[in-house]
């Protein structure tokens, strides 16, 4: 099994353990994300303030910081079932005056210290926990009026009082963040030669805020990124714009409480994966100039506030009009209102809680590598905590010869919703504390932090969310297409953006837009639903710890030096994918037979930790997944076929293309390379 969000661990679509946060602040309507910086599918880093002395920053923290954060400040009088007070600590209140009075010190100087989704106030974490409190006592969080109808009324009839419809879209992808990725793609769709349609699609896109991005980094592989290329979204000289700098290597470890082992002796190190700093300040500028350029249109600071579906359109109430689209793409996040009124109030199946921090102080020779996952503690209070890093602001120093003393940092853990688990605000002390262990430092003092991070990333098995509604489409996070692992929206989004487009373009050349069609698109895949047995094992069930069969406490440790041995032994062809967030079915057999064949041991460890159910609803999918990746050398012949046959009709030739994409990607054999070939007309390499 493998284990990046990341915003993802990693496994963007399904395979590796590390957390790669996207969270998602969502653009165009209200989001429980919206005072987290943890927003895309991979981490970031960066951001920049005017640097204080250290005799000024001992001001903000404890002197002691091995001592576990002291309460302060109530967030909340509610108590929930599970009993606890949200409340944040001294230390919390401290650091966070701190990072208050930077971001001050850069208004001053005309420069915005953050973008959109960027605030990182106690009222963030106020928010975000009351959200977390609701959903675990199975309150009202989950829900959502009814923000989409469907009437057969006619077009003029918009049932919006005091609107008028003046404008006209073949798209409209509401939230902006990742959106205008998509939207920008759409636009140069005509220029690629599996398109019948020459004419240029009418594009626009609806955000909250003010779409610009953050500084905060975002962390994917150069070659993840360069399919914008491969799209005519960027130029070769955009992409190196647009990444801060690049790092080797990429260290994965975990604890080993015998001390048998030196820590290095317990590390995987490899190179090529998430190693990109990315600016989203530059990445969505130069997108959203791109779309632009194209005959985009921007509708910024625009609230959407609901959607009626009639039997010509979609109308769109964006407050002061009406607007008129073929098709609604909602890119919106997890708490889109869209997504929460499609998934009836659903509570999550898992969750991933992530805190963490942007500093600077950092010793500068050793900031030129980072962590994808990493351990310092066994299992504690029912929560097994994982770590990752990341170098940042590497393009600052990069003219001079010096290295980054700035460094990213992550803690996160997976959980299940129910009323026992911890507050955010919990959590985040727990950070604190074991933060200077995890980064070698003497204290908290030994650092500047630049701002903190705090979000929760919720999955669901029912995932992707198929459509719904008629001409709606879910997209990104709202689809819940990212794996449970790595809750990672920017990368997920880059690996789905060219089977995505390509989609959508055929759709509207035909206008196949009602539900079951666009359904296809979001399709069942084996590799996706496949990581819910390893999200499950790295997570701990709520009164394990007084189970004799299951209270080892080390016992996810021992499974990921288990497993990331046993994938290290079997070479990068098996290693990489998992790293890289793609479980393919040959690697993984491997690794289960190796596992099996050289630790039968521990194979009961694992069958009593999961459970029997879980163990079969995941064979199933491991099965599925054999037999699309049997069928998968017929997707490109398929596809080429079913574009030019006059034996189908419009609509069974676009169903058929999209589940042989669905096997394809289901399958995790999809590639960058392969959409380059496929997209210059070029046949697959025999």
């Amino acid at each position: 099994m493998g284990v990046a969000h990341t915003n993802a661990p990693a496994t963007r679509r399904g395979g590796r353990f590390v957390m790669t946060p996207t969270t998602t602040s969502v653009s165009t309507t209200t989001s429980a994300l919206d005072s987290s910086v943890l927003e895309g599918r991979r981490r970031r880093g960066g951001g920049g303030a005017r640097k204080k002395s250290k005799s000024r920053r001992r001001d903000f923290f404890f002197t002691t910081t091995n001592q576990k954060a002291s309460s302060g400040t109530t967030l909340r009088n509610a108590i929930g079932k599970g009993g606890e007070d949200v409340s944040v600590s001294k230390t919390t209140e401290k650091i966070a005056r701190a990072i208050a009075a930077r971001r001050e010190d850069r208004r001053e100087e005309g420069e915005n210290a953050l973008g959109a989704g960027g605030e990182t106030s106690l009222d963030g974490l106020k928010r975000i926990d009351d959200v977390w409190t609701e959903i675990r006592n199975g309150g009202t969080a989950g829900t959502a009026r009814e923000f989409v109808k469907t009437t057969t009324t006619t077009v003029g009839d918009d049932g919006y009082e005091g609107t008028t419809s003046t404008r006209q879209f073949d798209v409209v992808v509401c939230g902006g963040t990742l959106g205008i990725l998509l939207a920008a793609t759409l636009l140069q769709q005509k220029t690629h030669a599996h398109t019948r349609n020459t004419k240029k699609l009418n594009v626009a896109v609806i955000e909250r805020g003010k779409l610009k991005g953050r500084e905060q980094e975002w962390n994917v592989t150069r070659k993840e990124l360069s399919v914008l290329c491969a799209l005519n979204v960027l130029t070769a000289k955009d992409l190196d714009e647009v990444i801060c700098g690049e790092f080797n290597p990429i260290k994965c470890g975990f604890y080993d409480s015998t001390g048998k082992k030196q820590k290095e002796e317990n590390e995987i190190v490899t190179e090529n994966v998430l190693n990109c700093g990315v600016s989203p300040t530059k990445l969505i500028e130069k997108c959203r100039a791109n779309f632009e350029l194209n005959g985009g249109t921007v509708l910024e600071e625009t609230c959407l506030n609901g959607v009626t579906i009639n039997d010509e359109c979609a109308r769109l109430d964006i407050g002061s009009e009406t607007i008129e689209t073929r098709l609604v793409v909602d890119a919106m996040g997890f708490r889109s209102p869209i997504t929460l009124q499609a998934r009836n109030g659903e509570k999550p199946d898992g969750v991933c809680v992530v805190v963490g921090t942007c500093a600077e102080g950092f010793d500068e020779a050793k900031n030129d590598s980072a962590d994808l996952i990493y351990t310092c503690t066994d299992i504690e209070d029912e929560r097994q905590y994982f770590w990752e890093a990341f170098p940042a602001e590497l393009d600052k120093i990069r003219d001079n010869g010096k290295k980054s003393n700035v460094r990213t940092t992550y803690m996160f853990s997976y959980l299940d919703a129910k009323p026992e688990r911890p507050s955010i605000a919990r959590i985040l002390d727990d950070y604190w504390n074991l933060m200077p262990k995890y980064q070698n430092l003497k204290s908290l003092e030994d650092v500047e932090f630049k701002r903190m991070l705090f979000g929760y990333f919720p999955t669901y098995r029912n995932s992707p969310l198929k459509a719904k509604f008629d001409r709606v489409l879910q997209v990104g996070d709202a689809s819940g297409m990212q794996s449970p692992l790595s809750f990672g929206g920017l990368a997920c989004m880059l690996r789905h953006l060219p089977r995505i487009s390509l989609a959508l373009t055929e759709a509207l050349e035909d206008d196949i837009v009602d539900k079951n069609a666009l359904g296809a698109i979001n399709a069942y895949q084996p590799a996706l639903s496949a990581a819910w047995l390893f999200q499950r094992c790295m997570s701990v069930q709520i009164g394990s710890s007084s189970s004799p069969l299951s209270s080892s406490k080390t016992f996810i440790n021992d499974l990921m030096r288990i497993n990331f041995g046993v994938m290290q032994n079997l070479g990068d062809d098996v290693l990489k994918p998992f790293l890289q967030d793609v479980i393919r079915f040959k690697p993984l057999t491997r690794t289960l037979l190796s596992m099996t064949r050289n630790n039968i041991t521990f194979v009961p460890s694992i069958l009593l930790r999961s459970g029997i159910e879980p163990i079969l609803d995941w064979f199933r999918h491991f099965v599925a997944l054999g037999v699309y990746d049997a069928l998968e050398p017929l997707v490109d012949p398929g596809m080429a076929w079913a574009k030019r046959t006059s034996l189908l009709s419009a609509r069974s030739a676009f169903l058929l293309r999209r589940y042989l994409e669905a096997i394809e990607y289901g399958a995790g054999n999809d590639s960058v390379d392969k959409e380059i070939r496929r997209r210059a007309g070029k046949n697959r390499p025999r």
